[in-house]
């Protein structure tokens, strides 16, 4: 009996590390963003983690804007994830726009002395 309880938690403990860690990106801890261009943003959180936003469509002028919202459809809390067809929000003189989020995905940025990945837009 005692082997078969340890055979399982080792089976238990070694599958663990498998399984894929979701992305969650909370809009409570947002902490800076930069737009690469008017369709993708890399957005850090207050854990330094690194998460790149891809958008839905032409968000005119992102990368001129000095601020951005952030609205999850599954609610107002600070710590919703953000998921695809939530929304970044931006304002131009009166004109609120808003840019679905198509997709996010975890960012490593490239070290000093690397070149940029090239975007394939």
């Amino acid at each position: 009996m005692k082997q078969a309880v340890i055979a399982a938690f080792v089976v238990v403990v070694l599958a663990a590390p498998a399984q894929a860690q979701s992305t969650c990106l909370q809009i409570g801890r947002i902490w800076s963003w930069k737009a690469l261009n008017s369709r993708t943003l890399i957005v850090e959180d207050q854990l330094y983690h690194n998460y790149k936003v891809a958008l839905e469509g032409f968000c005119p002028a992102l990368p001129f804007k000095l601020s951005l919202g952030f609205k999850s459809n599954s609610g107002n809390n600070g710590l919703d994830c953000l998921h695809r067809g939530d929304e970044v929000i931006s304002h131009d003189v009166g004109i609120p726009y808003t840019c679905p989020i198509m997709s996010i995905t975890p960012y490593t940025p490239p070290r000093a002395g690397q070149p940029a990945p090239v975007d394939a837009r």
